[in-house]
């Protein structure tokens, strides 16, 4: 897969999956609403064609009013269903606000699915305001920094995670910050040569 990365965009073709379609659909209505949003966590390694499987992706949105909400809401189920709840208020109040993610799926099925939240801790917040913009086949999506997703995914330490921020590194060792990776393992209390050992890193 050739990839072109240049400043905070990812350029790469790649024939999709029924996971990435529903990603890149998701991604496109929350714009489309003026959503501002970040797909974090293990599709993140997906995307960039780590062949392992997911029933889910994950994104995280900017706090937004439920008017803006209602009309994603709207927009949304033209294609997908919630499958938490079919009231939108219900979404936003019992849900969303409260720092509970809700999730879409094809109508009819449960996964593989998007689990939608607001933004809730500094993790979040960092995510959104450094996204990077993958453009996979000219078609958008924005993920969290890659520094970010290899320490977060170094911090999760199962087995799975621990191949996913592997893999990331590898992919992407030219181009990523090692003072911005290394920070944010100190802030998830990742230990330096614990990360090297799992990413083959050295000086």
């Amino acid at each position: 897969m050739e990839i072109d990365f240049k400043d905070k965009r990812i350029s790469f073709p790649r024939e999709l999956s029924k996971l990435d379609e529903l990603a890149l659909h998701f991604s496109e209505q929350l714009s489309s609403t003026g959503i501002k949003h970040v797909f974090l966590s293990g599709y993140i390694a997906i995307l960039f064609g780590r062949n392992r499987m997911s029933e889910d992706i994950g994104v995280v949105c900017e706090v937004v009013s439920f008017e803006t909400f209602d009309a994603f809401w709207k927009d949304i189920h033209e294609t997908l269903d919630c499958i938490i709840t079919s009231d939108p208020k219900d979404a936003y109040d019992v849900y969303l606000r409260k720092g509970v993610a809700i999730r879409f799926a094809h109508k009819g099925e449960f996964i593989p699915n998007v689990e939608m939240k607001f933004k809730s801790t500094e993790m979040h917040r960092e995510a959104l305001s450094h996204a990077l913009d993958a453009v996979v086949n000219e078609r958008h999506i924005p993920i969290s920094p890659l520094e970010q997703q290899i320490a977060y995914k170094l911090f999760m330490a199962s087995e799975k995670d621990i191949e996913d921020a592997r893999f990331l590194f590898k992919l992407f060792q030219e181009n990523l910050e090692m003072g911005k990776l290394s920070s944010y393992l100190d802030s998830l209390e990742v230990p330096l040569e614990t990360a090297r050992r799992y990413l083959g890193w050295s000086e």
